[in-house]
């Protein structure tokens, strides 16, 4: 985290993580993306099982963009979770990066994985903003 997380700046703003995930303007989305690739490998670690994040906004408007995430059966991010994506989403600098993730790797109980290969599964749709944004979820 201390080495990536500086190419992707948290911009100004407050983001908030909802049942259509994070959705703004596509170009303001990077650190966003970035930090929800590392919360769905720590739901995956806490889960022991696969998830994936999809970098889509759906029917909005092609400047707009957006990123989801699924659980392991397939749904919605737990609910339970919103709230520590929103809170990766708004740590202000690498830090508080940093601080926030080993905040919620202490309150879930999250260990380092002893089984078997887990994967986050990788969507994207064709907007001009996508390549970079999954990109960055991948980082």
């Amino acid at each position: 985290i201390n080495k990536v997380s500086p190419k992707y700046p948290k911009p100004g703003g407050t983001f908030s993580y909802g049942t259509a995930g994070f959705r703004d303007k596509g170009e303001i989305l990077s650190s966003t993306v970035f930090r929800c690739g590392i919360l769905a490998a720590l739901r995956a670690l806490h889960c022991g099982a696969n998830t994936g994040l999809c970098v889509t906004a759906s029917h909005n408007p092609e400047c707009d963009n957006g990123v989801k995430l699924s659980d392991p059966s397939g749904g919605m991010l737990c609910m339970e979770w919103e709230p520590l994506a929103t809170s990766l989403a708004n740590a202000p600098d690498t830090p508080a990066l940093c601080k926030e993730v080993e905040k919620l790797i202490q309150s879930k109980g999250v260990q380092a994985w002893q089984g078997g290969d887990l994967t986050v599964f990788l969507g994207r749709d064709t907007r001009a903003s996508s390549p970079s944004l999954a990109a960055a979820a991948q980082d």
